[in-house]
């Protein structure tokens, strides 16, 4: 054989290997609330702590971020590279931006990454580079149902239980401890009440409602369960504030308060938990002085971290959050999260999907219960009726 021949054929193999160990790029969307647990599950399946590369945003770490990449061998197995991107919006925005295969924001694969994880942008990390792409999978607190494409052609189901509770502000006078479904219409009809609503003896503090913008499926979830209508307008207030969560006062501190626009509200969690855990002292509106409270509702990963930092439990009609108080059914606040794939999914991509969902209920830590642990069951979709198994 030739020389030229040989490099030729040389070339062809070269090319052949080469495709054949190219990584499958696969693009996720969806819930901010299920992001800690979904993370966890997909560094799981790519080799897991110390096989897999990963680098993300925000100051948040892995958890709390709401772009990350992951590079890793699908189960260990080295002829099955994948690259897995995500792009945390909201649960209800995730399954329109599926359906529609709209392109949304992703790192690219230029960013650089590392077991340990990059922190891109902060600790001298070159800053993120970002491109335009469709999602393949959609994480959702609710069903399609309360969505904005009911009638989407998607694959999956869910892949746990999330329950959520409600929380009172840092300070909060002593009563408002208990929310109920008539006090939770009124709140958030009108943004705010007195909080001798809640049998509180201070009648001069005001309480606030703040929560989810309208692409959030915990929203979803909470007008649902407490069956003030998944779809209906809410009042919802906002304030400045200074410092970290975790300063004490006066560096932290709540500031001006103002209302959101109509309908509207935070875009993730983390918002709602900046208005939780800060001292109330300095809050003003319209430049005056007020004395006043915030209360909302947070997945349970996210308001067991917000205890920590002062924000106060509240009962859901009485009954205390706890595992086993969801898993029987006494407490109700709670729906499934469900995991969406794009009805044309390829082999690779339903590979994957299938290990991601055998990852997650034993990645879910706070975040959910499995479905095999519930002795109960919801019919009817998010704040159906629940009954025993």
């Amino acid at each position: 054989m030739k020389i030229k021949n040989i490099i030729a054929v040389g070339a062809i193999a070269l090319a052949s290997l080469s495709a054949a160990n190219a990584a499958t790029v696969v693009n996720l969307t969806g819930a901010t609330a299920f992001r800690a647990a979904a993370n966890a599950s997909i560094i799981a399946v790519l080799g897991g702590a110390g096989g897999c590369q990963y680098a993300y945003t925000g100051t948040q770490g892995i958890s709390g971020t709401n772009r990350a990449i992951f590079k890793g061998n699908l189960l260990g197995d080295v002829n099955k590279p994948y690259v897995v991107r995500v792009s945390w919006s909201g649960s209800t925005q995730g399954i329109l931006d599926l359906a529609d295969q709209t392109p949304i924001q992703y790192l690219t694969e230029a960013n650089p990454t590392s077991t340990g994880g990059t922190n891109l942008g902060e600790s001298g990390n070159p800053a993120p580079l970002y491109e335009n792409a469709v999602a393949r999978w959609s994480f959702s607190d609710v069903d399609k149902l309360l969505s904005s494409r009911p009638n989407a052609t998607l694959g999956g189901g869910p892949v746990g239980v999330v329950p959520f509770m409600f929380l009172a502000g840092e300070g909060a006078p002593a009563g408002i401890t208990n929310m109920t479904d008539q006090i939770h219409e009124v709140l958030w009809s009108t943004g705010q009440i007195n909080a001798s609503f809640f049998g509180s003896a201070s009648t001069s503090t005001t309480v606030l409602a703040t929560g989810r913008n309208n692409g959030s499926g915990t929203r979803a979830s909470i007008l649902a369960e407490t069956a003030y209508g998944a779809f209906t307008p809410v009042v919802q207030f906002n304030a400045t504030y200074t410092g970290n969560r975790t300063d004490s006062y006066p560096t932290a501190a709540l500031g001006a308060v103002t209302q959101f626009s109509t309908n509207s509200g935070h875009s993730s969690n983390s918002g709602v938990r900046e208005l939780l855990t800060r001292p109330r002292q300095d809050m003003t509106f319209d430049g005056s002085p007020v004395d006043a409270v915030f209360v909302s509702y947070l997945t349970i990963s996210d308001a067991l971290s917000a205890i920590t930092e002062g924000a106060i439990e509240m009962t859901y009609n009485g009954v205390n959050y706890t595992a086993d108080n969801v898993k029987n059914g006494a407490y109700s606040l709670w729906g499934y999260q469900q995991l969406y794939l794009a009805g044309d999914a390829t082999a690779g991509e339903t590979e994957f999907d299938t290990a991601l969902r055998g990852a997650v209920p034993a990645n879910m830590g706070t975040a959910g219960i499995p479905i095999p642990d519930m002795t109960v069951t919801r019919t009817g979709g998010d704040g159906g009726p629940i009954f025993p198994n």
